[in-house]
């Protein structure tokens, strides 16, 4: 009969604590996970900021920034997924962004970073949400769980055919993605 695993714990801490290396990382076992969460945290923690300087618009989802004379970062608009660059609508959608971005003072809140260790933030322009204004003008569809005032931007920008709703199927930025996988 095995012992079971939760008899085998206690027995092998008995082991280790007369060992003092070993039992040295059972004390800092807490340690380390709380030093990991913070590390994990701490790119997306460390860009809240209230006035960001736009570098580069790349399209209409992702814009590289620099807050107050910092380093440049890599930021995706949380909520929102807009048309690829080389996809049909994505030159507008970039324009659309940039034009956003232009006109006032940007405020960054951080969400997460992505797999390509992109900034997932909320940008604001003098207050106004720029994600839900660029589904407001049919440059970007709402993203994954979207909130109910972006479901009804986009069912309005589609009902009047703004932006890519002027197309009769505009195909949805995660189907051309899955279409054209990436190289890189």
């Amino acid at each position: 009969m095995k012992p079971s695993r939760v008899k085998a714990l206690p027995e092998l801490r008995a082991v280790y604590a007369k060992e003092p290396r070993i039992a040295g990382l059972f004390a800092l076992r807490p340690l380390f996970w709380a030093l990991l969460l913070a590390l994990c945290a701490w790119p997306a923690a460390a860009w809240e900021c209230d006035a960001a300087q736009v570098l580069r618009v790349h399209d209409g989802d992702t814009v590289t920034m620099r807050c107050e004379s910092g380093k440049p970062v890599k930021l995706r608009l949380a909520s929102v997924d807009a048309p690829e660059l080389h996809q049909a609508g994505g030159a507008a959608s970039r324009d659309a962004l940039a034009a956003l971005l232009a006109h006032g003072t940007v405020r960054v809140q951080s969400r997460a970073v992505d797999r390509y260790e992109r900034v997932i933030a909320e940008l604001r322009v003098d207050g106004e949400e720029v994600g839900l204004r660029l589904v407001e003008q049919g440059q970007a569809w709402c993203g994954m769980r979207p909130s109910a005032a972006c479901r009804a931007a986009q069912a309005a920008a589609r009902s009047a055919g703004r932006g890519l709703w002027a197309e009769p199927s505009p195909q949805a930025p995660w189907q051309w993605r899955r279409a054209h996988p990436r190289t890189d």
